[in-house]
C-alpha cells in the first residue's frame, strides 16, 4: 500500500523566474512513497470545475451530487524519483499569470530539485494543460529530459488532417506543433503495454484523447496508477463515470475506459493519481453499494 509521507502546510512563495509574471501565490505539494520510488504531488494551479463542462450530463444528477455547482479541482503534476531517473508525468499548464498561473516552478524549487535535473517526462495527452509547462519564454523548460508520448498520440496531434475533424481544436493543434518542434531531438514514442521508464508501463486508456495514455508505477510490490484526465469532477464522476466532460474526444470510449479503470482500481485495491483530482490528486478507489464508485483522497 502506498504509503503517506507528509503533505506540507501551504506555503507563501513569490513566483520564482518560472512564472515572474504571477502574483504572489501558494504552493502545495505532498510526498509519497511507492516502494522505493518516490513521488510527490504538485498543484499546478487549483480551483473548482464548473459543471457547464458536463453540456450532456444528466442534469438531476448534478442537482444532486454537485448542488453548488462547482466541484473541487485542481490541475496536478507528479514527480517520481526511481532508480537514476527523475521523471515527471505532465508538465501543467506552463501559463504565466492569473488565477491559473503554473505553480510547477515553485513546487520543484520548494522540493530542491532544478529543472535540468528532469531526465524524463512522460506526457498522458496533449492537451495544454500536460504539456503548455514543456516550454517557457519559447524554449525548453527542462533541457536535460526526454519527453516520452504514446505513438498515436504524438502523431494524431501532428497530423494537419486531424484539425479538420476538430477545427474548434486549433490552437490546441498549434501548441503541439510549435513544443514538439522544440523537442523534435529529444522526443521519443511508445506503444502501449511497454516500459517507459523505470518501473513504470504505459497502459491504453483512449477516448479522452485518441492516444491517452495511464501510467503504472510498480516497486516492491507497492503500485500507484497515473490516470491523467479519466475524471474532471470528483464529486460528480465518480458516482457517475457514465457522465463526459465537453473535453472527452470520444465520449463513448472515455465513459469505458474511466469505468474500466474504475472497476480496476476499486478491485485490486490500488491508489491512483489524478491531474484534476482535488489537491494531493492522490487517493483510493471504492465501490458505492448503491451504484458507482467512492474516491478516498489522502491528506
Amino acid at each position: 500500500m502506498i504509503r503517506y509521507l507528509f503533505v506540507c502546510a501551504l506555503i507563501a512563495v513569490i513566483c520564482s523566474a518560472w512564472c515572474n509574471e504571477a502574483r504572489a501565490s501558494e504552493v502545495k505539494v505532498a510526498e509519497f512513497s511507492v516502494g522505493k520510488a518516490r513521488v510527490w504531488a504538485i498543484a499546478d494551479s487549483t480551483g473548482e470545475r464548473d459543471m457547464n463542462v458536463f453540456p450532456d450530463a444528466d442534469q438531476n444528477a448534478i442537482s444532486k451530487l454537485v448542488p453548488s455547482g462547482k466541484s473541487p479541482s485542481a490541475t496536478m503534476v507528479f514527480l517520481v524519483k526511481n532508480g537514476n531517473e527523475t521523471i515527471l508525468v505532465d508538465t501543467g499548464n506552463g501559463t504565466p499569470s492569473g488565477d491559473r498561473a503554473s505553480l510547477l516552478g515553485a513546487g520543484l524549487k520548494r522540493i530542491g530539485v532544478d529543472p535540468g535535473e528532469i531526465t524524463i517526462i512522460l506526457i498522458t495527452h496533449m492537451h495544454g494543460d500536460h504539456i503548455g509547462g514543456l516550454i517557457r519564454g519559447g524554449d525548453k523548460a527542462f533541457p536535460s529530459a526526454r519527453v516520452l508520448s504514446a505513438r498515436i498520440e504524438l502523431d494524431f496531434w501532428l497530423d494537419k488532417k486531424s484539425v479538420e475533424l476538430f477545427p474548434n481544436r486549433k490552437a490546441g493543434f498549434e501548441l503541439v506543433q510549435r513544443i514538439f518542434s522544440i523537442y523534435d531531438s529529444v522526443s521519443e514514442t511508445f506503444e502501449f503495454g511497454t516500459e517507459v521508464a523505470p518501473g513504470i508501463k504505459a497502459i491504453d486508456a483512449r477516448g479522452h484523447t485518441p492516444g491517452h495514455t495511464v501510467f503504472l508505477l510498480e516497486s516492491e510490490g507497492e503500485k500507484l496508477l497515473f490516470w491523467g484526465d479519466l475524471v474532471h469532477a470528483a464529486a460528480l464522476q465518480f458516482p457517475r463515470p457514465d457522465i463526459n466532460a465537453s473535453y472527452d474526444m470520444n465520449p463513448q470510449e472515455s465513459a469505458s475506459a474511466r469505468a474500466r479503470f474504475m472497476e480496476l482500481a476499486a478491485t485490486e485495491n490500488l491508489p491512483i493519481a489524478g491531474v484534476h483530482l482535488p489537491f494531493p490528486g492522490i487517493g483510493t478507489v471504492e465501490k458505492n453499494p448503491e451504484g458507482g464508485y467512492v474516491f478516498k483522497g489522502r491528506n
